[in-house]
């Protein structure tokens, strides 16, 4: 009897430690199954867009890469948080908040000039709030060239290029009629200039920021619009024959400056909202600058952004960030 007990016993145990281990089997397995598959990023297939690695002769490029970023298709899928876009030798460095937790496109063109036998690794990646991840690699390498290959060599087409200006700081400058933005199309550069500089190249200069001291506004204004009789006797008159109208007006909510591509930045400014209220006499030429305004403008066949990343507060001062489609 004694026997039969410890025996009964004995298979109890193992019974409750097979019951045991099954259990703690079950747990883990149900503790791992979540299915997340992680976001996605695909390079979109669009005229003029880098779909690999590039092989190109030592020159300054302009290149550009759009990719579409998608939320993970798995019933745990989070949405997704960020995105960052790096490259080697600290060519660039973007962290960015995802525009879009389903999805969205990064589309951005890169100046990169490069020297013989130089190269670049530029890598997109998109994170979820899991914090799974995909990037996207591309490898930029530079070889010297004959007369041949820098006439093959003509990768995206001037239609495509966006030109950028970021973060620069504009002030009154020390005459106090502020500070022309100078845009060159022939080479998509930027230059920052006082009255006296910009004499010597007014059909190029995009707008004017300046400060208001009396009304204590800071504004973009149209070159053109200075040769208005309301701007007679001021600091800010320019007679210039050669200055030419920009047109403002406020892009929509739904503009991600950080992504827009060509055909966004003028899209942004054919479906912008007027602005003629905001200094009446001077039309949609004048545009108030607040913190985290984008504007959209065009001059000609010049189509651009402006993001007022910030303003000084009560004086002169502020940073902007401006894009243009190419003509």
């Amino acid at each position: 009897m004694k026997y039969a007990s410890l025996m009964r016993n004995a298979g109890l145990l193992m019974a409750l430690s097979v019951a045991l281990f099954v259990g703690c089997k079950k747990e883990t397995v149900a503790g791992d199954s979540k299915e997340q598959n992680g976001p996605s990023l695909t390079v979109a297939g669009d005229p003029g867009v880098v779909i690999g690695d590039q092989t190109l002769p030592s020159r300054t490029h302009l290149l550009r890469f759009k990719l579409i970023a998608q939320k993970g298709s798995g019933k745990d899928d989070a949405d997704l948080k960020e995105y960052t876009i790096t490259g080697t030798n600290n060519l660039v460095n973007v962290r960015r908040p995802a525009p879009n937790g389903q999805s969205f496109t990064i589309d951005t063109t890169m100046r990169i000039t490069g020297a013989n036998d130089q190269s670049y690794t530029i890598t997109f990646t998109v994170i979820d709030k899991n914090d799974k991840s995909a990037s996207k690699k591309f490898m930029i390498r530079f070889f010297r060239p004959t007369v041949r290959d820098t006439a093959q060599y003509i990768l995206v087409p001037s239609a495509w290029y966006v030109d950028s200006l970021l973060n620069a700081s504009y002030t009154n400058q020390s005459d106090n009629k502020g500070t022309h933005l100078r845009y060159q199309v022939s080479t998509g550069t930027f230059t920052l200039q006082s009255r006296i500089q910009a004499d010597g190249n007014p059909n190029e200069i995009l707008f004017i920021y300046w400060y208001s001291s009396v009304y204590g506004r800071h504004s973009v204004i149209s070159p053109a619009i200075l040769r208005n009789p309301l701007y007679d006797g001021t600091t800010l008159e320019w007679d210039n024959p050669s200055t030419l109208t920009t047109n403002f007006r406020e892009a929509s909510s739904s503009v991600n400056f950080a992504t827009v591509g060509y055909a966004d930045i003028i899209n942004a400014y054919n479906n912008g909202a007027p602005i003629n209220n905001e200094f009446p006499s001077n039309a949609d030429q004048r545009a108030v600058c607040t913190n985290g305004r984008v504007l959209a403008f065009k001059q000609g066949n010049i189509y651009g952004l402006i993001r007022v990343e910030s303003v000084t507060s009560g004086g002169p001062g502020a940073t902007l960030s401006v894009k243009v489609a190419r003509p």
